[in-house]
């Protein structure tokens, strides 16, 4: 599945972050109930389900005429694949590289600097 990672659009990611969130089966409507702010209709919202079933990250159970949305694709996969991809991409891999770039730009505060030493010095 890390395969398929790469292939997650912005939009795609925020219907996957929807069905991630539910305890449920979702159908078209309950995404679309769920995507209150958005402008997206049912058949855009059914766009992007028929993709990410292409894509293998879901799936789809049909009862009656009616189908029910799953992950397979678990966020926590997905999410260090991402950060994978992201860490090889900009750092040649290196999480020390990318800490060193968020300091030497002042974006680490003293409380997350401390944080971070206590994280590693429990290994």
């Amino acid at each position: 599945m890390s395969n398929t990672k790469h292939t997650i659009t912005d939009s795609e990611y925020t219907v996957m972050k929807i069905l991630w969130s539910s305890d449920s089966k979702m159908t078209v409507a309950d995404v679309v109930r769920e995507l209150r702010e958005s402008e997206w209709s049912a058949s855009t919202v059914s766009t992007f389900l028929q993709r990410l079933l292409k894509k293998g990250v879901i799936a789809c159970e049909k009862k009656g005429k009616t189908n029910f949305y799953y992950p397979i694709l678990r966020q926590s996969d997905y999410d260090m694949d991402e950060t994978q991809s992201f860490l090889s991409k900009l750092y040649n891999g290196s999480v020390k590289n990318l800490v060193a770039a968020l300091y030497e730009n002042k974006k680490l505060s003293k409380e997350d600097v401390s944080d971070l030493k206590k994280m590693f010095e429990l290994e």
